[in-house]
């Protein structure tokens, strides 16, 4: 379809629904007055400048639909049938009113003195009515307080219950006129009213008293007053004063009767830029709410008087926010902005502690100085946002959060501005990203009682080997106090985190058990000894040590983190480039022990059946002594070696081995493979692992 080519020209829904499963898409200018597109999908259709007023879009799936400058609202003979349904209300208003007015002034100049307290009682009743609603707006405890005061007047006579009757029926009216025609429909139906009841008044007093001042200064009170106080709900409601919501969501349901239907639409990226929206519903249907993810607002005029059900656009303030884009120096703490569209939003300096930005789109918005401490931003798209200045304590933010491009020259990590980082100068260009989207990337791994290096790392190479296309590395260290340290480890985005998080603590678990029993036999240590020993390897130092043997890149930096901005916590970062990979320890090992304990272990397994096939006692000897005589391996990666060649000598004792003894014997080979990872292929143990360990594997049934 040429691009215009229905422009303003009418279409019936049919043939819109023709010509889209076609391919057309272009449907801009067209007049579709109407319109049922019940149930429909048309996502991705352009309906700009469109006449879409009386269209039913009824649990339509319009994803990213425009109808930007769109005109929705009311047909012409929708408009004059809810005229004359207003003008009905209020004549009968008016002569209620008028009604009321001369009964009670008739009343009050009446011959018998319980007719004048009739008429006196009346009269106080219907002023105490007026000022409860007036006070208390029409709400269920104003209500009841009205109710109340009629129910006391009762036994004097009918006149009051007509008399609050008229007051309910005539602020109800004024309430509907008011939603739909605004302060005019009001003032003629409050000068109508004024004039019968005048008229009404002196009709009916001077049937028989003749024509009384006091009848007809009552009667005239009664309509100026109840003019004034139609006026004064009329303000209330369009000003959104919540004493009256319930009046003028009767209004605006009643101003959307055959009005554009948008109910249980799926609006998810739909604009209405600039599109009139005056008595259009966009309520829940019965069968599904209404979706308004990333909708986009700003110009739309009238959707004050949309009805907007259950939606965020209720509130006044973020319905202006969402429709102008102007939120500066403004406070929107702990506003609910779900899914919310504020791209390119003016938001400086504007509160927003605690809000809810789950979904929403700030794409290019500008938020310096903003307050975002304990905001929830996942999924939140800041792609190109300023955050300059913001102070971003505790917000929320996952690896949904999207911090693409952002531009911000420095950031406060706690809040009233405390904690500039960087603490001098400026990010450069692409350096808040990089910080920040990396933070939501990792997998934390806290130690509340320092590390033990050896289980850690023969537990990281294993988790390493079990998820090699999870790409593994250690990110960075850092100490946190009182002998805490976090690791934190590189995943891919589609990594299940919480699940590597549960298996690593798994496993670090066993090999820390392992560590410390080895430890003791060793040692002939103690439990305190044991935990002096690892608040030992928790310091900086001895960590620096522990990764001497393999060039690192250190840069030390004093960062918080956004999972872990709660206080005053001033960490210190230790970024390490490359692969971990820790094989010294402040622990002096007596080799002879070890070999002697090994060969014991080795000693014990049977011998071979003198067959062609190696027994396993021969192949984890020739194992020790490589490991024995191999001049490239120190103290330390011999001790290592020999525990797991032990460890071997154990499984292989077993005649049933279990799930368990099955997983020491793949560490074990895998620690073996560790160590020959950092020697030469000439080096004696690299060759007798090569050779030897697959047929050990073989013999064990691994």
């Amino acid at each position: 379809m040429e691009q215009g080519r229905y422009h303003r020209q009418p279409l019936r829904a049919k043939e819109v629904l023709r010509l889209y499963a076609a391919g057309e898409r272009d449907f801009r200018g067209t007049i579709l007055r109407g319109g049922n597109f019940r149930n429909a999908n048309l996502s991705g259709a352009d309906f700009t400048g469109a006449d879409i007023r009386s269209a039913r879009f009824v649990n339509a799936t319009l994803h990213g639909v425009n109808f930007s400058h769109a005109r929705a609202g009311l047909q012409r003979h929708w408009w004059i049938g809810q005229l004359g349904i207003v003008g009905l209300i209020a004549a009968l208003s008016g002569f209620l009113q008028a009604l009321g007015g001369g009964i009670i002034g008739r009343a009050l100049i009446g011959s018998e003195p319980t007719t004048q307290s009739a008429g006196i009682a009346a009269l106080i009743v219907t002023v105490l009515v007026f000022f409860i609603l007036a006070r208390q707006g029409f709400t269920l405890k104003a209500m009841g307080s009205a109710a109340f005061a009629f129910a006391f007047a009762v036994p004097l006579t009918v006149v009051i219950g007509f008399a609050f009757t008229i007051v309910i029926a005539f602020a109800f009216a004024v309430a509907v006129a008011g939603v739909i025609f605004i302060a005019v429909a009001v003032a003629v139906n409050g000068t109508l009213a004024a004039i019968a009841s005048a008229i009404v008044a002196v009709a009916i007093a001077s049937t028989e008293a003749g024509v009384d001042n006091v009848a007809v200064t009552t009667a005239v009170t009664v309509a100026v007053a109840s003019f004034v106080f139609s006026l004064y709900i009329n303000r209330c409601i369009h000003r959104a004063d919540p004493r009256f919501e319930n009046l003028r969501i009767i209004g605006l349901a009643f101003a959307a009767l055959g009005g554009t239907a948008f109910s249980g639409a799926d609006l998810t990226e739909a604009t209405f830029a600039q599109a009139g929206l005056k008595s259009t519903n966009f309520a829940d249907s019965r069968q599904r709410p209404t979706t308004f993810t990333r909708v986009r607002w700003h110009g739309a005029t009238k959707l004050a008087r949309a009805r907007l059900g259950t939606s965020n656009l209720q509130n006044l303030s973020i319905r202006t926010l969402l429709t102008t884009l102007q939120g500066s120096d403004q406070d929107f703490s702990h506003a609910d902005l779900r899914g919310a569209n504020l791209a390119g939003a003016q938001l400086h300096r504007a509160n927003l502690t605690g809000a809810n930005l789950n979904r929403a789109t700030l794409q290019g918005a500008e938020l310096q100085g903003a307050q975002l401490w304990e905001a929830q931003c996942l999924g939140t798209d800041l792609t190109q946002a300023d955050l300059t200045g913001a102070c971003i304590e505790a917000w929320n933010t996952d690896s949904s959060t999207c911090l693409q491009a952002v531009q911000c020259d420095y950031i406060y990590l706690l809040r009233d501005y405390q904690e500039r980082r960087p603490n001098s100068g400026t990010f450069q260009p692409g350096e808040f990203t990089q910080l920040f989207q990396e933070v939501l990337e990792t997998i934390d791994l806290i130690f509340q009682n320092g590390i033990d290096w050896k289980a850690f790392t023969r537990t990281f190479q294993q988790v390493q080997e079990q998820h090699q296309e999870t790409g593994l590395s250690v990110q960075s260290i850092e100490a946190k106090g009182a002998g805490a340290m976090v690791v934190k480890l590189n995943a891919g985005p589609e990594v299940d985190r919480a699940a590597i998080h549960q298996e690593f603590s798994e496993i670090y678990q066993v090999a820390l058990k392992e560590a410390e029993a080895r430890y003791k036999a060793q040692l002939e240590a103690k439990d305190d000894q044991i935990s002096e020993y690892r608040q030992q390897s928790a310091n900086m130092q001895e960590v620096m040590k522990l990764l001497a043997s393999r060039p690192v890149t250190v840069d030390v930096t004093a960062i918080a983190e956004s999972k872990s901005m709660q206080g005053n916590d001033h960490s210190r970062n230790v970024k390490i480039g490359g692969d971990f990979n820790a094989t010294h320890s402040n622990v002096t090992l007596n080799l002879g022990e070890i070999s002697g304990e090994v060969t014991n272990q080795i000693g014990q397994l049977p011998d071979g059946d003198g067959g062609d096939q190696p027994s396993l006692k021969d192949l984890l000897s020739q194992l020790k002594a490589a490991i024995d005589n191999d001049g490239e391996l120190d103290d330390d990666l011999k001790a290592e070696a020999l525990t797991a060649v032990g460890r071997l000598a154990t499984v292989g004792a077993n005649p049933n081995p279990d799930p368990k003894t099955k997983g020491i014997a793949q560490r074990a080979t895998a620690a073996l493979k560790g160590i020959t990872d950092t020697l030469s292929d000439t080096s004696k143990l690299a060759t007798a692992v090569k050779s030897l360990l697959p047929l050990v594997l073989g013999v064990l049934a691994l």
